[in-house]
């Protein structure tokens, strides 16, 4: 009997060891489990911080342009300053925004009702109004001190039912009041909270309005770009087209076919199939010379050639102008003709105007922009300062940098001025 008892003890004691082992690990498991919690909870508390900050300073916000509007209680509206294009765009709708320009209208307006001076600020107009509402009460004062004396005998009698009367009105008044107060702070929380959920989804639309802008802006700069690279691609292909057609400086444009001493007249090898057009005027050389023997203007074209009327010759006896001299010119190649952009400053008797004719009757095109396109430019002289008090250097210029970056052809106006107009 006792070996018995003694082994039935024994599974009680084990069965609570067991539990005991169980206990102890899931105390473990709970430590860890608690301990990672609590770091996810400091970094959410941290997170949730700042994002309170956040939306506490726009709250302050909000309520401070809200705030100030109810005071002043003339809703508007604001856009910004003269120069919009700071604000990119962004608007405000916040409650209680006012328009400048009306409240400072409202309060000249309350100066000329008044009878006092428009003041600079809040604070002068007021103060004028206060000033003028004082002189007013002191004239009634006076009234009422004359009024007073001829009632005393009056009042006297009536003066304790006026108090009781008075004072159930006061009472009445101020329940009345305190009533009215309760209703129009439960309207007026009511309304704030329906003000600002409203105000909330509209932000929400305004940001998604302003992406899609956005985008929208993006696409159209890119299509303008592509547009750009297109335009730039078509005139770099017409420059390498002109330029395989154009003859280097030092290579003649024609020669002349026939010339005789004596006779101010000639025929060169060139012709309406070469673009040739009445006015062109041509420098003469000698095939073996360098020096400019005179010049040739064409007065007559026909198909195959045409008749130029000589003048300028610096030799009309030793090195008259014969059979075989070189014609050249600057602005003319033949069976070609170019886009021309005039740059600077020009003045008489080579102004724009003057210039432009002259240049269009050699067969030229002459345009009042500089873009793509065009092949030569024209260079002037220095052009004013905006202030007057000056000239800026040409090579400054948006327009020049631009012929750079095209890469067309400069022409200086003291270089080929000779060849615009006939020599006297």
């Amino acid at each position: 009997m006792h070996t018995r008892q003694s082994g039935a003890a024994h599974v009680p004691i084990m069965f609570c060891l067991i539990l005991l082992v169980l206990w102890l690990g899931t105390l473990g498991f709970a430590y860890v489990t608690l301990t990672e919690n609590g770091d996810l909870i400091e970094q959410r508390d941290k997170a949730q911080v700042a994002a309170d900050e956040v939306t506490a300073r726009a709250l302050l916000v909000e309520h401070y342009i809200a705030d100030i509007g109810r005071v002043i209680n003339k809703p508007g509206s604001y856009d910004g300053r003269a120069n919009k294009g700071i604000y990119d765009g962004a608007t405000l709708t916040t409650e209680g925004l006012m328009n400048p320009a009306d409240v400072k209208s409202v309060l000249d307006n309350a100066c000329a009702e008044a009878g006092v001076p428009v003041g600079t600020s809040l604070e002068n107009v007021l103060g004028s109004m206060i000033t003028r509402i004082n002189q007013m009460q002191q004239r009634v004062k006076d009234v009422e001190v004359e009024r007073d004396k001829a009632l005393t005998d009056k009042n006297e009698g009536d003066s304790k039912f006026s108090a009781a009367t008075a004072e159930a009105a006061n009472r009445a008044r101020d329940f009345d009041e305190a009533l009215n107060q309760a209703r129009s702070n439960y309207e007026s929380a009511k309304d704030d909270k329906d003000r600002t959920i409203e105000s909330l989804q509209q932000n929400v639309r305004d940001r998604q309005a302003e992406l899609l802008s956005t985008k929208e802006a993006s696409s159209e700069l890119e299509k303008n770009l592509r547009g750009e690279i297109s335009n730039l691609q078509n005139h770099n292909s017409a420059l390498a087209s002109r330029e395989a057609l154009r003859q280097p400086a030092n290579v003649a444009d024609g020669k002349i076919i026939a010339a005789r001493q004596g006779i101010k007249t000639a025929f060169i090898d060139l012709g309406k199939k070469d673009l040739l057009q009445p006015g062109t005027m041509f420098r003469i050389r000698n095939p073996n010379k360098d020096q400019v023997k005179g010049y040739a203007e064409v007065v007559r074209v026909e198909g195959e050639r045409a008749e130029v009327r000589l003048s300028g010759i610096v030799d009309a006896v030793g090195d008259y102008v014969r059979e075989g001299d070189l014609l050249y010119n600057d602005l003319y190649t033949p069976g070609m003709s170019r886009t021309i952009y005039l740059l600077g400053r020009f003045s008489a008797p080579y102004n724009k105007d003057t210039l432009s004719i002259l240049l269009e009757r050699l067969g030229n095109r002459v345009v009042s922009t500089m873009g793509p396109g065009v092949d030569t430019v024209i260079v002037g002289n220095d052009p004013l300062t905006e202030e007057g008090d000056g000239f800026a250097p040409i090579t400054e210029g948006d327009d020049y940098k631009q012929a750079v970056q095209l890469r067309v052809e400069f022409a200086p106006l003291l270089k080929i001025r000779d060849l615009v107009t006939p020599t006297r």
